[in-house]
């Protein structure tokens, strides 16, 4: 049985990816703190806070716009509570159509606080899915 808190934060994270493929950050951005950070599968290093955010989306929706057409599902969410803290696992498995084609399947988690009764993303953490430990050969 799927409680409030695990549906109100599965709703606002499918929000935010369906607001990332419709190319619109400002749906992403209404669910994010102004200071949240983000840890970005494509990008080195942590982005902090709003004008920081802002850049990132400008560059995100440029490199998703040269690719084909995107396809992704949020798979195997996870959703735990603690007062005013949740926190969310899951996956997000993706396929960009050519041109550059690109696949693959991310691990994500995410921090939630309420806030004045709303539960807002304080920070976002995506890496790529290992596919086990690397072969050793020596």
């Amino acid at each position: 049985m799927v409680g409030d808190l695990e549906r109100e934060v599965s709703t606002i994270i499918r929000g935010v990816f369906d607001a990332f493929q419709n190319h619109v950050p400002g749906g992403i951005e209404n669910h994010m703190t102004e200071d949240a950070t983000v840890w970005d599968v494509f990008t080195p290093h942590l982005i902090r806070g709003r004008a920081e955010r802002d850049k990132f989306h400008a560059d995100d929706q440029a490199q998703m716009q040269a690719r084909g057409k995107l396809t992704m599902t949020i798979d195997d969410m996870e959703v735990d509570g603690w007062d005013d803290t949740a926190l969310a696992r899951y996956y997000v498995n993706f396929k960009y159509e050519p041109p550059n084609a690109t696949e693959g399947s991310v691990r994500v988690t995410d921090v939630l606080r309420k806030i004045d009764g709303r539960w807002m993303i304080v920070h976002h953490h995506e890496g790529m899915t290992p596919a086990g430990v690397p072969p050793i050969t020596e």
